[in-house]
């Protein structure tokens, strides 16, 4: 091997590993979130509490609250309750609910993130599953 062809092949091993040592530093970060949802009982009489449970946790640098929502059949969804934005956490809001009306009452919690405590149009950024209650 030739000192030229040596040094040509140490040249492009040091390029190699530059170019691979800033795809790593550059690579983008992600933020880790976490929203767990427990609604009970499942079926209850008119009249009756429901309590729900959800606490979310996310790293994100944006303003997270976590919100239990509620709707009836077909219904859109509606908040019932949310926790205080707060910068790179989530929350927890526990609730009981009193039914006044007979039918299917869905229920799931929602993790919103905003630019600020104020803003009025929070990202959805998870949903749980809904958890359906039936009252007779």
């Amino acid at each position: 091997m030739t000192r030229h062809h040596h040094r040509t092949l140490h040249s492009a091993l040091i390029g190699a590993v530059a170019v691979t040592s800033l795809g790593i530093t550059a690579s983008p970060a992600s933020a880790k979130s976490s929203l767990s949802f427990t609604a009970g009982p499942r079926s209850v009489g008119l009249g009756g509490l429901v309590h729900t449970s959800a606490k979310a946790s996310d790293d994100n640098p944006s303003f997270n609250k976590v919100c239990v929502q509620q709707r009836w059949t077909t219904a859109s969804w509606r908040n019932v309750t949310c926790s205080k934005p707060v910068r790179r956490a989530g929350g927890t809001v526990n609730v009981a609910l009193r039914v006044k009306q007979r039918g299917h009452l869905y229920l799931r919690a929602v993790l919103f993130e905003g630019r600020s405590p104020q803003d009025r149009h929070p990202r959805t950024r998870s949903v749980s599953h809904p958890v359906a209650v039936t009252v007779h």
